[in-house]
């Protein structure tokens, strides 16, 4: 584990650009990617932990995963205001895939680099800053940071967090937006559909079902329910999120090139907007298989739900949007782009909720990508704005 910090939590690391430095220069890449051995979460935990202890802030640890800590940390308000929520998540992506030092946080051209610089560590160090400062604000309502684990997989941070009961009125998800508004994102589903075949040997096709074939029909229908969503999304009118999507992204079958597969099990991921229900994305694909089943001789498949997320929307003239806006533009001195986006964010378990919010984020590129970087100007207007915004809000 490599933890390499500039300075110890309890000194200095009171601006966005050294804080930013020092949480990426811990490696909390993630281990359930799949890619290699991720660190873990523990050791940024321990410093978010310290960090806001030696603030005298209340700091509470939530670990039911052993090994996957999430840190909450609160400034009390005097009582009768409304709560903001701070949401950031811990966790980056693989640091095998990064070319060069993944933790350097180095400077340059007025740019933070490394794993995490932008996903999401610099919007957290603004989303801390802005916790210590709410201390001297003398606010009524409280100012919560959710420094979550997992986002980048399953999301078990935040759903834990919210599961050990910490609610606020607002949130904002200080992920990369390149200082646009985010009011809505994408949902998804995944599904598996399991083909079955008959075995035989590869001479007996008259005592063989090839289920892979058999897939292959699935596969065709898939393609056409693809289409359709495009169109009947276009005849709607509503292009914000873009259409709602489906595909095939795995696919396993069969043993060997000589005998005839018993099962074939295709992986399907289907990308949901706001409005849509799982029900009723589940009942769709059934269709298929019912009418697969009475068309194609020999076609035997079953249905299983996976992982599912909700969609996220919030109207971009609710009153916590407008007030975002309203101190982005002041502090940038630019009007910011409100918008929807076809990823998935951690807002919208917040909003499952009820916690109404936004994803708003500094300038920050090459997200998972060989070489990542933030601008230090857009993070140091995000501590800012964040200043405003919860002083108006939580006043």
């Amino acid at each position: 584990m490599n933890h390499r910090l500039s300075l110890p939590p309890g000194q200095g690391l009171n601006d966005v650009v050294s804080l930013t430095q020092a949480l990426v220069r811990i490696d909390s890449s993630n281990p359930d990617l799949g890619l290699d051995s991720g660190a873990g979460e523990t050791a940024i935990a321990d410093f978010i932990s310290q960090w806001l202890q030696t603030r005298d802030i209340e700091c509470y640890r939530i670990e039911p995963t052993k090994g996957r800590p999430s840190v909450v940390g609160v400034v009390r308000g005097s009582g009768g205001g409304r709560s903001l929520m701070f949401n950031g998540h811990t966790d980056t992506v693989s640091l095998s895939t990064y070319d060069g030092d993944a933790l350097s946080a180095e400077i340059q051209d007025n740019k933070i680099y490394g794993r995490g610089s932008a996903d999401m560590k610099s919007g957290l160090a603004a989303a801390m800053i802005a916790l210590a400062t709410a201390k001297s604000l003398n606010l009524k309502g409280d100012v919560i940071l959710a420094a979550v684990a997992d986002e980048e997989m399953a999301s078990i941070g935040t759903e834990q967090v919210l599961q050990a009961g910490w609610q606020a009125n607002a949130a904002i998800v200080a992920e990369p937006t390149e200082m646009s508004i985010i009011n809505a994102h994408k949902g998804l589903a995944v599904f598996y559909v399991e083909v079955s075949g008959v075995a035989a040997h590869g001479s007996r096709p008259d005592l063989g079902i090839d289920a892979i074939c058999k897939a292959g029909y699935f596969l065709v229908e898939i393609d056409r329910l693809s289409q359709r969503l495009e169109l009947r999304w276009l005849e709607q009118g509503n292009p914000k999120l873009g259409a709602p999507s489906i595909h095939a992204g795995v696919i396993k079958g069969g043993a060997e090139v000589n005998s005839y597969p018993d099962s074939c099990t295709i992986s399907i991921e289907r990308r949901t907007v706001p409005g849509e229900n799982l029900v009723e994305i589940q009942e769709e694909l059934e269709q298929i298989l019912r009418k697969l089943t009475r068309e194609v001789p020999g076609f035997t498949a079953g249905l299983r739900t996976g992982f599912s997320r909700s969609p996220f929307g919030v109207a971009s003239d609710h009153s916590f949007v407008k007030l975002v806006a309203e101190h982005a533009t002041v502090v940038t001195g630019a009007t910011p782009q409100i918008k929807g986006e076809t990823y998935w964010t951690d807002m919208a378990l917040l909003a499952d909720k009820g916690i109404f919010g936004v994803i708003w984020g500094p300038k920050g590129y090459g997200l998972h990508a060989a070489e990542e970087w933030v601008e230090i100007e857009s993070i140091q207007h995000l501590v800012d704005a964040f200043v405003r915004i919860e002083s108006e809000f939580c006043k």
